[in-house]
Formats: C-alpha cells, sequence, structure tokens
C-alpha cells in the first residue's frame, strides 16, 4: 500500500475512548477518500490524526516520511485544512485572509475569488459575512494554499445549494490536477459524486477502508448510520418513509 499519505494499523483515542482501531489505507495523489459516520465516531479526530495535531497508536507517513519526523511548518506546508470557521474578532477583510493564505502574494486570488463566489465579498469584514459566505471564503483559502494534500471537514456545512454543487464540483476539479483530498461528508449522494475510496467509522472504535464503489451498499451504510439507506436508481438516498 503506497500513497503520498500512508495510515499503518491506526488507532485513535480521546478521552479514554478508543475511537477507531486498527486502520490502514493509502490516500493517493489525484483521488478523493470520503470519511463518513456517526456524529461523535470520530471522523474529525481521524482528520486531526493525519494533520499530526493529535496523538495517535500506528503509523502515517507523508511522502514516505514518518509523519512525526517534520517539524509544524513542514507539515503545513504538506498539508492543508478546512475545520470549523475561524473567529472574526481581528477585523481582517476578505482579501487580508486570503492574502495570509497566499503568504501575501496577490497572484490567484481574483480568479480564485470568482471560483467560489466571493469576488464581489473581498472588501468586506470577514465578521459581517454569513456562515456560508465566510465557508466559501475559507474554501478560497484553501485552494491558495499549494499543499499536495488537502484535509476537509464538511466543506459543504453552511453552504446552499448553488454552492454545495461548486463545491463538490471544485474538489473534483482539484483531484484530477493531482491533489490527495481527504475529506467528511454526511451526504451521500455529494459523496457518491466524488469519492474514489471511502473510510468508515462506525462510532464503536471499528474503521473500514475500500474502493467506493465495493462500500456503497445500502445495508452496510444503514447499519453504519443506525437509518434505513435505500437505492433510488443509481443513487443510494435516506428512506424518509412512504412517498405522497
Amino acid at each position: 500500500m503506497s500513497g503520498i499519505m500512508n495510515l499503518s494499523n491506526l488507532t485513535v483515542v480521546r478521552g479514554g475512548q478508543t475511537l477507531l482501531s486498527g486502520l490502514s489505507c493509502a490516500c493517493n495523489a489525484g483521488e478523493v477518500v470520503v470519511v463518513l459516520g456517526p456524529n461523535g465516531a470520530g471522523k474529525s479526530s481521524l482528520l486531526l490524526a493525519m494533520a499530526g495535531l493529535i496523538p495517535v497508536a500506528g503509523t502515517i507517513t507523508l511522502s514516505g516520511q514518518l509523519l512525526s519526523a517534520y517539524d509544524r511548518r513542514e507539515i503545513c506546508r504538506q498539508i492543508a485544512w478546512q475545520g470549523d470557521l475561524p473567529p472574526t474578532e481581528f477585523g481582517l477583510t476578505v482579501r487580508q485572509r486570503l492574502l495570509l493564505a497566499a503568504g501575501e502574494a496577490d497572484q490567484g486570488i481574483e480568479a480564485t475569488a470568482a471560483t467560489m463566489d466571493i469576488a464581489l465579498l473581498l472588501q468586506r469584514p470577514l465578521g459581517e459575512l454569513s456562515s456560508g459566505e465566510r465557508q466559501r471564503v475559507e474554501l478560497a483559502a484553501l485552494m491558495l494554499r499549494d499543499t499536495p494534500v488537502w484535509l476537509l471537514d464538511e466543506p459543504t456545512a453552511h453552504l446552499d445549494l448553488k454552492h454545495q454543487i461548486r463545491c463538490i464540483q471544485m474538489l473534483k476539479a482539484q483531484s484530477a490536477n493531482g491533489r490527495a483530498i481527504i475529506t467528511v461528508l454526511h451526504d451521500l449522494q455529494q459523496a457518491m459524486a466524488i469519492a474514489d475510496h471511502l473510510i468508515l467509522i462506525d462510532g464503536k472504535g471499528a474503521a473500514e477502508y475500500g474502493k467506493a464503489a465495493e462500500l456503497f451498499d445500502g445495508n452496510r451504510l444503514s447499519q453504519l448510520f443506525d437509518a434505513p439507506v435505500i437505492a433510488r436508481g443509481s443513487v443510494l438516498i435516506p428512506d424518509y418513509g412512504e412517498e405522497r
């Protein structure tokens, strides 16, 4: 198993609880790995572990070297993270936030802002934006960091339908350009649209990795989420009950 980032027999324990154990997988350049599982299962903790931010048992390698051997600055050059919305108390405008992400180089900001539909917001303070607008700013900031690995924790959170679609399209394009993307999602249709591989975390300490085509199974996902998942044509959807 060889990818730009490899996990071998990974176990994550937080607060005395084993969130997942025995996970081995390869995250390859040009592929998307989607992490699925119920609330509190350990999806965000897995991303924190992959970013080197929490201790783990097992090994994580990045470009053939143990992640623990990198210093924090080098990890930041290799891995970009999108998680919770950052605080706005610093009074930054959207352009200033993007300049920070771009390393103070203005190149690419206009095009990236256009991609994430925030070109008209560049002079606005972050504190005046809606949650959805701020999410798009953070996704644009992510795009401006030229790292080979992206870790994303619910990138479509807060977004309306138009911008959910734009976000998924952007992730597909970034993957096609050779980036390794590991992302937590809750929407099954979004996951089916972009996943090459899945990591399933059941909230009971077990984790499973495999090809998306093999793991997108209604019975398997129904057990994972303890909720009915059914096939509707070629798409898996939650079963909300009888149609009216």
